[in-house]
């Protein structure tokens, strides 16, 4: 019988030890690489705000490349042998809808032979990126990993159009991947379209108008879920700026470019910059969104004075007797809770009303029933309008919760601005108009709503020539957000460095010890364990 053979002894002198310290491994591990992918829907301009932003970049000494997802597709459809617009071809809205049809066939897949994917065209990005990467680098991207080599480097995807392509990328460049939103006024953007697809002759003809809405329609939220949900996805972004202002061929003078240039200065810590009352009003009314147990959704609402401060938020939730909400309390006990989750018998109250009158519909209308499964009919109806019915929700809305708490705290609601996560319901918007409020700011939208539509006599979407109710205007402003977006706020204000010298005083812009917050690395986190084990020698 052979016994096994002695493991060998490893003495201490034949281990190298690392004299590094933590922080200058993690130097050396860092890619610093930043992804920057646009949305915007279209005529907002998104093409412009790749270009300023690329040109900002490169003043900060990165090394940068742009992603035209509109290529990706072309060549995907080149080789599948699908029709694509000639490269030298006039703009039309025709060329326009079939690179979107091709688009809509690569998130579908069926064509390619793969199966359903809507983060398809984010792949394409990913595997050009990776391509760049090793082109930048003198390599060749095989398919085999290459790393980055630490130079300040920086790739711009123009365009996003669905939810899941910024799925993806987040989870593949976590904190180095921010998602820019281009705001732009609805009547600005039908304006540039028309101007930039149609002959001067056609821009007031009505069908064209049609046309060009149709066509807005469908880039915002087409009705197949592999088409393209720009609606959805813009509201996921980090950061949002205005571009309704009309620039000419300039890019030095648009009206983005002092916003992007602040933008790119927190992505990059290269200067200190702090946030402004909206964006720290709308961080707050995301925190108070998260206070929410509705089984629908979450919502939050913060209110501001005219002098910038911040009087009351606001949640949906279900109120108690006594004032205010449940769950505002400072214990945790849920004892004696009656939200809808809480509760006994857990259920949405707002579902089961629906589905009473639609049974009622259908007891009253059986002929609906004939030759067809209840449940499919059942759920046919909640797709019309009865199924986005709110008036029974148990939930006082977040909106209604800020207007209500500043009113018990013996504060005006009159003259505030406020600052709301979701696009205000018509029920909502009478009350805010009601209250005297000036402003409303919004990032996610909501179909459901009618606020515009029932009360046009005083909401206005259109800034321009607006003049606050309190100072004698006659419409309250719905807007959308401008700024740095919640889920930013934290990671480009919190101070992560010095800002002087701690004997003279004197201004010193610091190095954060641990990173900016932007930081990825190249490696995994095991390989990072490996690199970063300590071996202790023996005093």
């Amino acid at each position: 019988m052979t016994s096994n053979p002695k493991p060998q002894e490893i003495t201490r002198s034949a281990i190298s030890v690392d004299k590094r310290s933590g922080q200058d491994v993690l130097k050396g591990l860092r890619t610093n690489e930043v992804f920057v992918a646009i949305v915007g829907p279209a005529g907002s301009g998104s093409g412009t705000a790749a270009k300023i932003l690329k040109a900002f970049l490169e003043e900060t000494d990165f090394e940068v490349e742009i992603v035209k997802a509109s290529a990706l597709i072309r060549a995907a459809a080149e080789r599948a042998g699908r029709p694509v617009p000639p490269t030298d071809a006039r703009k039309s809205i025709e060329n326009v809808e079939m690179m979107q049809d091709r688009g809509d066939e690569l998130r579908k897949g069926k064509l390619y032979a793969r199966p359903e994917d809507h983060s398809a065209i984010a792949r394409l990005a990913l595997k050009q990126i990776a391509e760049l990467r090793a082109s930048l680098q003198g390599q060749t991207f095989s398919g085999v990993p290459v790393e980055p080599d630490g130079k300040h480097r920086a790739y711009i995807i123009d365009s996003l159009r669905h939810p899941a392509e910024v799925a993806i990328l987040r989870e593949v460049y976590q904190d180095a991947f921010t998602l820019l939103g281009i705001v732009c006024d609805p009547v600005k953007r039908e304006k540039r379209i028309r101007e930039n697809f149609f002959d001067r002759s056609q821009w007031g003809e009505p069908k064209v108008r049609e046309q060009v809405r149709e066509f807005l329609t469908r880039d915002e939220d087409a009705p197949e879920k592999h088409g393209q949900h720009v609606s959805d996805t813009f509201h996921e972004a980090d950061f949002f700026v205005d571009n309704s202002i009309d620039a000419g061929d300039d890019l030095a003078f648009t009206g983005m470019n002092d916003q992007l240039r602040r933008f790119v200065n927190l992505i990059t810590q290269s200067k200190i910059v702090r946030p402004t009352i909206s964006e720290t009003a709308m961080h707050h009314a995301r925190s108070a969104q998260m206070r929410s147990a509705c089984l629908s959704r979450q919502v939050g609402a913060a209110l501001v004075d005219a002098n910038g401060n911040i009087v009351a938020t606001g949640t949906n939730d279900v109120p108690q007797a006594g004032g205010g909400l449940y769950g505002e309390g400072f214990t945790i006990q849920l004892e004696g809770d009656q939200r809808c989750a809480f509760r006994d018998s857990v259920f949405c109250s707002s579902n089961r009303e629906q589905n009473k009158i639609i049974e009622e519909l259908l007891e009253e209308f059986p002929e609906l029933m004939e030759g067809k499964d209840k449940f499919e009919v059942l759920k046919r109806i909640r797709g019309t309008r009865i199924g986005g019915l709110i008036e029974f929700s148990r939930a006082v809305h977040a909106e209604m919760d800020a207007i209500l708490s500043a009113s018990i705290s013996g504060t005006s609601p009159c003259g505030c601005r406020m600052y709301v996560t979701t696009y205000p319901c018509h029920y909502c918007a009478r009350h805010i108009v009601a209250s005297g409020i000036d402003e409303v700011q919004f990032i996610e939208p909501y179909p459901k709503s009618k606020a515009t539509e029932l009360h046009s006599d005083s909401i206005t979407t259109e800034s321009n020539d607006w003049t606050p109710p309190s100072q004698g205007g006659t419409h309250v402003l719905f807007r959308p957000f401008v700024g740095v977006a919640p889920q930013l706020y934290r990671r480009v204000f919190l101070k992560d460095r010095s800002y002087k010298d701690k004997i003279t005083g004197e201004f010193v812009f610091g190095t954060p010890d641990w990173g900016r917050p932007t930081e990825v690395y190249k490696v995994s986190y095991s390989a990072m364990e490996a690199e970063l084990a300590l071996e202790v020698d023996r005093a």
